[in-house]
């Protein structure tokens, strides 16, 4: 088993807290905020069964662009501030092809230079509003 360590620095608090509101606002804008992300930064992208990567500022934006065309909203989000950057939990809702889709994702984000350099993201695959309904008639939720 490889295990990758990064060498432990404290992180800002106040910058960890406004490079996650800069990445919610690219989350409900598909517009990455000025000193959002570094040039190189390294995307890898985890949904149901598969996994993609970009090595670069464009390719992170292609990825999340791609998948989610248009702009959403992030109503609950909670941030946990790391050695090296930080973890946002999100949950998201948009609308395309005519309903309203719904996802939750967890952001561990590497901070080099006062931006983004790395992200990992955790996601739940997007649920469609019948997938949303099921889950609601099927599981009581103790928190949103």
């Amino acid at each position: 088993m490889t295990v990758t360590t990064q060498q432990q620095t404290l992180t800002d608090p106040a910058l960890a807290e406004e490079l996650a509101a800069k990445l919610v606002r690219f989350l409900e804008t598909n517009e990455p905020p000025a000193g959002l992300f570094a040039d190189d930064l390294f995307t890898d992208f985890t949904m149901p069964l598969w996994r993609i990567q970009a090595g670069d500022r464009a390719g992170g934006v292609a990825i999340r662009t791609g998948g989610h065309p248009g702009n959403g909203r992030v109503p609950r989000t909670r941030l946990d501030v790391t050695g090296t950057g930080f973890l946002l939990e999100v949950e998201e809702e948009w609308d395309d092809q005519g309903q309203r889709w719904y996802c939750r994702e967890l952001m561990r984000c590497d901070v080099t230079d006062g931006q983004v350099s790395a992200i990992s993201v955790y996601c739940t695959g997007d649920w469609d509003e019948a997938t949303v309904a099921r889950h609601r008639d099927s599981v009581e939720l103790i928190r949103p």
